[in-house]
């Protein structure tokens, strides 16, 4: 490990050396992103008011560093390279629990990791199609759709990280017809590249594996062949197959695989945009129980560029297929690769003792859902956006989840207003306020408290 790590730094520092670097194009970055968090009965719905458990609210900051260069060979090959660390500070009542729950403690040192390293080979030898391989992520003009099924390799570390170690060959058929071919692997703990800084190793911790923090639930493969198609200036469709294959871990009792199938279509006309997605699953357990899945969404986004404060109006519905009790199938959808936030930040966290069994105790497994939506967005200045969403969220299947104390008789999960107030003070500051709160319905026990989700964002971008 040391050798490996010792020849990393080395070859970046060569690299960042103006005479070996001679000829070659460096693109320096960074930022500096500072948070501050608040969940109250986010998890639980207050349900560890009745059992005392450690899963505490959070009053925390958290601070992420990134680093990063691109380094251009040529007009067809680069490299990139990114470090990153997200320390984090707990003021209570929810601390970093650690020597078999018998130490408490605020500050939570993390570790810096190699957060992408990957190479860009362009039409090699001519050839119509473009290679990236390594550490990357799928994000912002490399993200597939709006990342509803492919978004997040790192689920368990936050936003601390997003990263696939991948293979990917996007082939050229000509600017309006592409198709991406995917091979990922995202091991539970980051076996591939060193850490230049150990976190913690507790045993009877499932957040820290070997001195490395848990980043999945398991060990994690798959691939995916994802088109992307400019049939007009109106119309985009994307129609896909993913494989997933999760094995048997700490955490996860049974391995699995899944196929996927899925085409998501975009349409604009005037000031509507029409957009929606749909995806059909299939597979089985290792003990021979068969599972599959639906899920989808359709958004409706009409905009008024010329009214004041320029208003634009959302209205929109997700369903994912939840898990019949009355069948030995396994029915609920399966988010694959994105246990991120996507619709809200809230209920993103409450899933954790909802879906364990199936995914870990790790937030995010989108499933069981059922949600009409509006979001309306306002400029009432330059460089900010105000946004609020009304939620109603139901469930497509009762709770079957442990512990049952938690969970109701019913299929209402609440009401869930969401408000974010963004600013971008230059073009290297921006920063947002964003709150959630959910008042819960008979999905939850019948004394389930409101939750509430208060963050602040700065980030600085150099």
């Amino acid at each position: 490990m040391r050798k490996a790590l010792f020849s990393f730094l080395f070859l970046w520092f060569l690299l960042l050396t103006p005479g070996f670097g001679l000829g070659l194009d460096h693109e320096f970055g960074g930022s500096v992103r500072l948070r501050y968090e608040l969940w109250d009965n986010i998890v639980s719905m207050g349900y560890q008011n009745l059992t005392k458990n450690t899963n505490k609210d959070r009053n925390f900051f958290r601070l992420r560093i990134q680093a990063w260069d691109k380094i251009t060979f040529n007009n067809s090959t680069s490299l990139y390279v990114r470090l990153a660390t997200e320390p984090k500070y707990h003021m209570g009542p929810n601390y970093l629990i650690l020597k078999d729950n018998q130490e408490r403690r605020h500050f939570d040192q993390d570790e810096i990791f190699v957060d992408n390293l990957y190479i860009d080979l362009k039409k090699p030898f001519g050839l119509p199609v473009n290679f990236r391989i390594g550490r990357q992520d799928f994000l912002g003009k490399d993200m597939y759709g709006e990342g509803f099924l492919i978004s997040e390799g790192t689920p368990n570390d936050g936003s601390r990280s997003f990263y696939f170690n991948a293979l990917k060959a996007t082939l050229l058929f000509s600017p309006k017809h592409t198709v991406d071919l995917v091979f990922v692997s995202n091991p539970q703990r980051d076996v591939y590249l060193p850490v230049i800084h150990p976190s913690y190793d507790d045993g009877k911790n499932i957040n820290y594996i070997e001195h490395k923090k848990r980043l999945t639930a398991s060990n994690e493969r798959g691939f995916w062949v994802y088109g992307r198609h400019t049939l007009s200036e109106a119309l985009k469709v994307e129609p896909y197959y993913i494989y997933k294959k999760e094995e048997k871990s700490q955490v996860i009792s049974t391995s699995s695989y899944i196929h996927t199938v899925g085409f998501r279509a975009v349409y604009k006309i005037g000031s509507y945009t029409l957009r929606g997605e749909i995806a059909k699953q299939w597979g089985e357990y290792h003990n021979d129980t068969d599972r599959s899945g639906l899920g989808g969404y359709v958004f409706l986004t009409r905009k008024f560029e010329k009214c004041p404060v320029k208003p634009e109006v959302e209205i929109g519905y997700v369903y994912l297929s939840g898990d019949d009790p009355k069948t030995k199938k396994n029915e609920g959808f399966n988010p694959l690769f994105s246990r991120a936030p996507l619709w809200n930040e809230l209920l993103f966290y409450t899933y954790i003792y909802e879906t364990s069994s199936k995914g870990g105790p790790i937030p995010g497994y989108w499933t069981n859902l059922k949600a009409p939506m509006i979001t309306v967005k306002l400029q009432p200045f330059t460089n900010t956006e105000f946004k609020i969403s009304y939620q109603k969220l139901l469930a497509d299947e009762k709770a079957t989840s442990t512990p049952k104390d938690m969970f109701g008789n019913g299929k209402n999960r609440g009401d869930l207003l969401a408000l974010l107030l963004s600013h971008k003070f230059n073009k290297n500051l921006s920063g947002f306020l964003q709150y959630e709160v959910l008042n819960p319905g008979d999905f939850y026990y019948d004394h389930s408290l409101t939750a509430n989700f208060f963050r602040v964002q700065l980030l600085y971008q150099f």
